[in-house]
């Protein structure tokens, strides 16, 4: 079977890995943007502390309110306890404005001495009683008391009023239907009596209930006749013939009366001389005396039953016309005592609900009139269920901690920062590590250097003793991952390193390559070709003219007379020399693509050194002359849409890049790998002189 190398324990999700990332990456724009939670602490500790000297001492007074109990005016006024959750409603009652707005006016009228300020107002219930807990804060000492005092009595009054003119406005309403019910009683009273002169009900009720049973005596007889015609129609007497089936006979004899009419005994009378017959047959012959006589027999009695079927017969269609014509008299009479049913049923339905109309409307105004006596009663009576149990207390100054305030103040900043930093971590889309571009992007990262110190804004390059082993070996790691870049073919010859933006350490990453290079015994060129900011020559320590400037513009130059070897055995280089004024021109020249056909020649390797490709168009115009293009991407600096609008200019021009190297990438970064293994890497001494370990790379 085959197997892929992972198990189902690789595959699962790792969790610690997120939890490192999230954490490297939350110091990450802590250390960025550290002065973000300076700002919002400070903000937040000076505004608070600003708010506290501005204070100004605000008083408090406080106050307790008792519920008692309802009245209960709608069951003989009786007292009963209430405990119905409405204490929401009246905190809200006495917090709205109305209330307050009376309370201020009644401070004003009592107290136009007090100068007025605004009141807030804290209203609670206490836990397990039925009791509100008042308080009131301002920086009027007396006027805040004076205010409290007020509110609980406008409160009160409210309430008062609105009960009074609940119960008077529903006491009128009552009444008036009480007075439209009375006349509908007298109404209907009028109807009764007058419908009873118009009409008899003793009469009306015997003439009903006799008519109901005449008529269905009449529906009784009527489904009998139905019934018989209906046999007669089955037994078809118009063509009845000699030979009848046994239903038949059955239906005849019915229609006959039974066995003792004289053609069903005729028919028996034939029937059992042929039995007879029959029996005798069985040891006699046809010629014997006594077959002869019942044969003699049988024909008197069939020529009987004959006769008497003929007058059967007609007797049946006598009977059926018979009984057709008393079925449609007897429908007329059924017709002419239905009408007379309906009108007597018809009279005393309406009796009836004349009768149920005054009986419904007397006992609604019997209940009002109920109603009208306990609101009567109820008006004499104080139902206020909510008392003052407690008056203001006198006002005084709570007990002020500016400490905590401020407190409160800084963790308000704090809480900002986090919240602004979590934001800023959000919309930044720097990259940091090789999962953020290989998430990003279909090219793959072909070396990570890890960030090293720099001396001077410039990073110390290698050499063949170099003891930042972390960092040799990352070089040596994008050097393999050129050498063996196209497995089917050839490795790249013509390099190109770029970035998208400047400072991200390009021309540092082409020099420490081309000296990877040259380590592995490759002939290598290293050439500047930023043609307006190169400084490769700065880096090496060589003069900067004549250098590629010089020799694409002067045809007499010749790539022998620019080319300076360095202190690296195998490794050459040309500076770009003196800054031309149209740099994009000179290496989009001619000349300058059969000058590196020649050098193609001269060397395995060429590495070109160029320009941002957001900041000129020198490189993207110059890439389709590359074997390979490498591009650069600074861990922390370097934004995705940076690199997504390069790669997008560089595709126009037709050129796609090859890989990605991640450059100063910090080595507690968790998916960086290196430093883990630093004891590895170690170097060992001996005999004074600096050797390698067994498990270094050589060069």
């Amino acid at each position: 079977m085959y197997d892929d190398g992972y198990n189902d324990a690789d595959k699962e999700f790792d969790w610690s890995e997120m939890a490192r990332t999230f954490w490297f990456r939350s110091t990450t724009v802590l250390k960025r943007s550290w002065w973000v939670f300076l700002v919002t602490i400070s903000a937040g500790v000076g505004i608070q502390t600003y708010l506290q000297l501005k204070k100004e001492p605000v008083y408090s007074s406080h106050a307790k309110m008792i519920v008692d109990g309802r009245i209960s005016n709608l069951e003989g006024a009786s007292y009963v306890e209430e405990y119905s959750n409405f204490f929401g409603t009246q905190i809200d009652l006495m917090q709205s404005g109305m209330v307050q707005a009376r309370a201020r006016a009644r401070v004003k009228a009592l107290f136009p001495e007090y100068p007025s300020c605004h009141v807030n107002l804290v209203i609670t219930q206490s836990q397990n009683a039925s009791i509100f807990n008042l308080s009131a804060f301002g920086v009027e000492g007396k006027y805040t008391q004076a205010f409290l005092d007020a509110l609980m009595h406008e409160y009160l009054t409210f309430k008062r009023e609105r009960r009074s003119q609940t119960t008077e406005s529903t006491f009128l309403s009552i009444m008036e239907k009480v007075l439209e019910y009375r006349e509908e009683i007298e109404r209907l009273e009028l109807q009764k009596v007058k419908f009873q002169k118009e009409n008899n009900i003793i009469f009306l009720q015997e003439q009903g209930s006799s008519a109901g049973t005449y008529l269905a005596s009449l529906n009784d007889q009527q489904a009998r006749i139905k019934t018989e015609l209906r046999r007669l129609q089955q037994l078809n007497v118009d063509n009845l013939g000699d030979d009848l089936t046994k239903e038949q006979s059955a239906v005849l004899e019915s229609l006959l009366g039974g066995p003792e009419h004289a053609y069903v005994q005729a028919k028996r009378a034939v029937d059992k001389l042929m039995a007879e017959r029959d029996e005798y047959g069985i040891y006699m012959r046809p010629k014997h005396p006594k077959i002869i006589e019942l044969n003699r027999a049988i024909e008197r009695e069939q020529n009987l039953l004959k006769i008497l079927r003929r007058q059967t017969v007609q007797q049946l269609k006598d009977r059926k016309q018979s009984l057709a014509a008393e079925l449609k008299n007897l429908n007329e009479v059924v017709k002419e005592w239905e009408t007379k049913a309906l009108k007597y049923s018809s009279l005393l339905a309406d009796f009836e609900r004349i009768n149920s109309r005054l009986a419904n409307t007397k006992a609604l105004h019997d209940r009002l009139s109920a109603s009208i006596e306990s609101l009567d009663i109820s008006l004499n009576i104080d139902q206020d269920t909510v008392s003052v149990l407690q008056s203001a207390s006198e006002p005084m100054l709570p007990r002020d901690n500016k400490v905590q305030e401020i407190l409160k103040g800084l963790l308000v900043g704090f809480v900002a920062g986090v919240a602004i930093l979590f934001m800023l971590a959000l919309m930044d889309n720097r990259l940091i590590s090789v999962d953020d571009v290989t998430s990003r992007f279909e090219q793959p990262v072909m070396g990570v250097i890890p960030q090293q110190q720099q001396v001077d804004g410039n990073v110390e390059l290698l050499h063949a003793y170099d003891e930042r082993l972390i960092f040799a070996e990352s070089c040596r790691n994008i050097r393999s991952s050129l050498l063996f870049m196209d497995s089917e073919g050839p490795p790249p010859q013509c390099i190109l390193i770029t970035s998208s933006v400047p400072s991200e350490g390009k021309s540092t990453l082409a020099t420490n390559l081309s000296i990877t290079l040259a380590f592995a015994y490759s002939k290598t060129l290293l050439i500047d070709v930023d043609l307006r900011r190169g400084r490769l020559h700065h880096i090496l320590g060589k003069r900067n003219a004549p250098g590629v400037a010089e020799l694409v513009q002067d045809s007499s130059l010749t790539p022998n007379d620019v080319i300076q070897k360095t202190d690296l055995e195998g490794l050459d280089f040309i500076s770009c020399g003196d800054y031309p004024a149209r740099p994009g021109e000179l290496i989009m020249s001619q000349r300058f693509e059969r000058i590196i056909e020649d050098l193609r020649s001269q060397y395995d390797y060429i590495i070109f050194d160029s320009p941002p490709v957001l900041a000129t168009d020198d490189t993207p115009s110059f890439a389709k002359r590359v074997d390979a293009i490498l591009f650069l991407i600074r861990s922390n600096y370097t934004q995705h849409r940076q690199v997504k609008a390069s790669m997008d200019i560089l595709e126009l021009r037709g050129s796609r890049l090859r890989g990605f190297i991640l450059n100063f990438v910090n080595n507690r970064e968790p998916s960086h790998y290196y430093y883990k293994y630093r004891d590895y890497y170690a170097y060992q001494a001996g005999n004074g002189d600096k050797q390698r370990a067994n498990a270094t790379v050589k060069g």
